[in-house]
């Protein structure tokens, strides 16, 4: 039965949403879609609404949708362990949600900061990436308990891979940078003369080069090792070894069956070509890159836009075919093909295994730029059934893929309901997207790696350019003096965009006024041209509505510790706050003057002198300065980053930044505790932001537990969070949200009591379970009361079941919708369960109810009525007894009200009459 059959059926009896309060954290997806081992089950995460999302492949050309399941906030990555155990991790929430298929919800909650990004399963453990603090966390996947930590030495692993045998596990650094690092001004030659006459010239600045580069490794006296590739033994659980030179930003990787092959897309950044009009239109190259492992590993990179001309600029005919920005893989070893994701161009490109391109599939259909853009970001192949499904982050749709016939066969909606503002959804996809450039092989986040950093410094200077005049500013004592800027302004760090929203000039010296002064870009170094205005306005709402993840390394409860002695948080608070220096031996002033709290800037320039340098820069903000740690310049000492503090990057520690001249009167011991404040400067995102427990009927008592949700509440009570809870309490599944006033959880549906903490408990019942999660202030009713804030309670939107139904032989047969019958709702389904596996019946559909018995059930639904007669469809169940059917409803007005009644019917020969049945569902489509 099709979708348009069930909107007819529907029609039988009948015939703008408030302001979203959403913060997006623009979470980096990495293995955001999976298939199960027997090729029945697809599951995808929804990574704007928090929610696992589950298809049956009984057609694997049809996916239906037949569960949406809450887990953690911003889930990224999802990884079956068994047909029913599906393991999902959360990127904003810090920890990974363990789901029952069986239960339909969460049943257990590992805690992993920072930032886990994906999980593996090999030797009895599983494997999580902790990205943000550079580590593999091991659990035992029975027990769940922490068993080890992994250090990794290179920056933010992500992507995971088992090894064949099942005794090694492959983690992907995807900021492994390229080797490249920088020489400081002190030590660096003069930069070339311009090519313009007109300019004097240039500023003394540093010089970007490879760090094992004979000119200037003994100058440096340090190494920066380019580990991609950890190889993890999964007995040991220890890194064995590191596979070099595979690329600068990594984003998956494949193993083949025999364990001897990895291959990994990647891009590899040219930042040690200098000055922009040299990079127009080639700032990076797009690859795969295929290791051949063995005692002394070979690496081999296929460019997969080879051929291009780039000295042509605009490109067309380059643009028509580009492959750019690849961050996923699949590999179909019997076929010798690669399928490969290339995100900032919206194609499926199909090479063999030595890197030559076969095909390029475009999933765009009918696309007619950026607004209709895509961007694949997840590849899984169903190899039995010749198809590859295509997660698309940008449009939140499904693509399946014939791979046969190379076309696109169906595109679905991946979620029911979208909670990103339109700003948001609209103006993310000019971030992504590289046919905006003159020859497509290049957007904007081939540098703002999903709208954060490449780990580099890039000299976009211009020779031939002009002065560039200061942006408009409030004057202060210290930028008084600020004037024209030379265009040959040497190394910068790439900045994140995150923060942007705290306005005032932009980019490290202050040179563009607001957003939209960065679409000249398009035109270089992108090599186009600049986009219209209403694009960009689209563009700076996406960019300026970025938050900041928690800051992992604070207090839960955002206080600053006291202890111990050299690291006292509140006394670099103080320092920070209160204690002044000597600014150019003319100014004096405090921390705060220019880095103001809570953001850690004023938004303004500071003149150079008064930082020891000799440009001009913006005040930075400092939230963000935990994810710059990595550098480390010591003689001797191997490094993970080439690039750390200040705008070129020089500077590679905060210690070190503590010693310039402005601070020389401050004590060694201020010094320590600043650092240590610093190390723990608010985000602006409260720590408790996604944190969440899980608790059954066993573990809810528990004094650990009392505590942790005593905190939450008294931070909720405090402003850091709302706090939601979602599960089953007293045999009903239901999500309730806490009031700190009356200090009651209040429940979804109006025909539940809002009940204490107190009553919780008492409320628990064998086989309950719930899961706490504190989320984002004023997001709380969205979450846990009114998913699409249309003033109805998601609890009251369901389907009413009546009536009683006919256990079979593999226990009670169930019938449901996936999501409400809301016009709009592209994707909902019609769900039973319980039927005989790969088991015969039939569903019925009809205007009114009856209640007659007939063959051993109980007849539900109206099939003889004269006026309205009911229909039969023959279903067939899948092998776990469940058949769905996917019913997306149009968004009509003329449909609100429509009702039908619904009814499951198996054959059963398990039981004595030979049929079960479910009870009746009563559908009425909402506006």
């Amino acid at each position: 039965m099709t979708g348009r059959m069930f909107v007819l059926l529907l029609g039988i009896g009948v015939c703008g949403i408030p302001a979203q309060d959403y913060v997006n954290y623009e979470a980096p997806p990495c293995h955001p879609i999976r298939i199960s081992a027997d090729g029945s089950r697809l599951f995808t995460v929804n990574t704007a609404d928090d929610r696992l999302t589950v298809w049956t492949l009984v057609d694997p050309s049809a996916p239906a949708v037949i569960a949406e399941i809450s887990v953690g906030l911003r889930p990224i990555s999802v990884t079956p362990r068994t047909n029913d155990e599906i393991w999902v991790v959360n990127w904003l929430s810090d920890t990974v949600s363990i789901v029952s298929l069986a239960a339909g919800r969460v049943v257990a909650t590992l805690r992993v900061p920072d930032e886990p990004a994906d999980v593996a399963f090999a030797n009895g453990r599983a494997f999580v990436s902790s990205a943000a603090s550079d580590l593999i966390r091991v659990f035992d996947v029975v027990s769940r308990q922490h068993v080890a930590t992994i250090p990794v030495f290179g920056r933010d692993p992500r992507a995971l891979v088992v090894g064949p045998a099942g005794n090694t596990v492959y983690a992907l650094v995807q900021r492994s940078g390229n080797g490249t690092t920088i020489l400081p001004k002190s030590l660096a030659p003069p930069p070339p003369p311009p090519t313009n006459p007109a300019l004097a010239g240039a500023p003394q600045q540093g010089l970007i080069v490879r760090a094992d580069d004979p000119l200037w490794s003994g100058a440096l006296g340090y190494s920066v090792p380019d580990n991609d590739v950890a190889e993890i033994d999964a007995t040991s659980l220890t890194v064995s070894r590191y596979v070099p030179a595979v690329g600068t930003n990594n984003f998956d990787i494949v193993v083949d069956a025999a364990g001897q092959r990895l291959f990994v897309a990647n891009t590899n950044a040219r930042n040690l070509v200098r000055f922009e009009p040299n990079l127009r239109g080639h700032a990076v190259d797009s690859r795969v890159t295929k290791v051949t492992l063995g005692p002394t590993p070979t690496v081999v990179a296929y460019d997969l836009n080879p051929g291009i001309d780039y000295n042509v600029l605009p490109n067309p005919a380059a643009a028509a075919t580009a492959l750019a920005e690849p961050v996923a893989l699949a590999l179909d070893e019997l076929a010798g093909e690669l399928f490969i994701a290339a995100h900032g161009t919206d194609r499926i490109a199909v090479t063999d295994l030595s890197g030559n391109v076969l095909a390029r599939i475009d999933v765009a259909l009918g696309s007619n730029g950026s607004r209709d853009k895509r961007g694949p970001r997840g590849l899984v192949l169903h190899a039995s059934a010749d198809r590859l499904y295509v997660m698309n982050r940008l449009s939140k749709t499904l693509s399946i893929i014939d791979t046969g016939a190379r076309t696109v066969i169906d595109e679905l909606a991946i979620a029911s309901w979208d909670p990103e503002p339109a700003q948001v959804r609209e103006g993310r996809r000019f971030l992504y997207d590289a046919k905006l450039s003159g020859n497509g092989t290049m957007s904007c986040s081939s540098c703002h790696v999903d709208s954060e950093m490449d780990g580099l410094a890039w000299d976009l200077g211009n020779p031939g350019g002009a002065m560039i005049p200061p942006p408009v500013i409030l004057p202060t004592p210290l930028n008084l003096s600020v004037g024209v800027a030379h265009p040959m302004k040497g190394p910068m760090t790439t900045q994140t965009l995150r923060g942007i929203y705290e306005g005032g000039p932009l980019h490290w010296r202050g040179d563009r006024s607001a957003f939209a002064d960065f679409n000249p870009a398009f035109d270089s170094p992108f090599g186009a041209s600049q986009i219209p205005a209403a694009d960009m306005n689209q563009f700076g709402g996406f960019a300026t509505l970025m938050g900041f993840a928690p800051n992992p390394n604070q207090n839960l409860d955002r206080d600053l510790a006291t202890t111990p002695a050299g690291a006292n948080q509140q006394a670099g608070h103080d320092a920070f706050t209160s204690l002044t220096i000597a600014i150019g031996g003319a100014v004096e002033a405090t921390c705060t003057t220019c880095h103001r709290i809570p953001g850690g800037t004023n938004q303004n320039l500071v003149e150079g002198v008064f930082v020891n340098q000799v440009q001009h820069m913006r005040v930075p903000h400092l939230r963000n300065l935990y994810r710059k740690r990595g550098f480390n310049r010591q003689a001797g000492q191997a490094s993970k980053l080439g690039f750390g503090f200040t705008h070129d990057g020089s500077v590679d520690t905060l210690e070190h930044m503590l010693q310039g001249p402005q601070f020389v009167a401050w004590p060694n011991g201020v010094k320590d505790d600043l650092v240590a404040y610093l190390e723990v400067f608010d985000t602006g995102t409260a720590p408790l932001v996604g944190y969440q427990i899980t608790v059954d009927d066993t573990t809810i008592l528990a004094p650990d537990v009392a505590a942790e949700i005593e905190r939450l509440r008294l931070r909720t009570a405090a402003g850091d969070i709302d706090l939601v809870v979602r599960g089953r309490l007293g045999g009903t599944e239901s999500a309730w949200l806490y009031d700190p006033v009356a200090q009651t959880f209040a429940p979804d549906r109006s025909t539940l009591p809002a009940l204490s903490f107190s009553g919780m408990l008492a409320t628990v019942q064998p086989g309950d379970g719930l899961t706490f999660t504190g989320v984002t202030p004023n997001s709380g009713s969205r979450i846990a009361h009114d998913r699409d804030e249309d003033g109805v309670l998601d609890g009251d939107e369901l389907a009413i079941v009546y009536g009683t139904a006919t256990p079979g032989s593999f226990g009670p047969v169930t019938i449901g919708l996936t999501s409400e019958a809301r016009i709009g709702n592209p994707s909902i389904s019609l769900v039973t369960k319980g039927a005989p596996p790969n088991g015969l019946g039939v569903i019925a559909f009809a205007r009114n109810p009856t209640s007659v018995p007939l063959g051993g059930i109980t007849l539900l639904v109206d099939l003889f009525d004269p006026l309205y007669p009911g229909i039969l469809i023959d279903v067939q169940a899948d092998g776990a007894g469940c058949f769905a059917f996917p019913a997306p409803i149009p968004d009509a007005p003329s449909m609100v009200g429509a009702s039908i009644r619904i009814q499951a019917v198996w054959g059963d020969p398990g039981v004595a009459t030979g049929l079960s049945a479910s009870a009746g569902l009563h559908v009425t489509v909402r506006p």
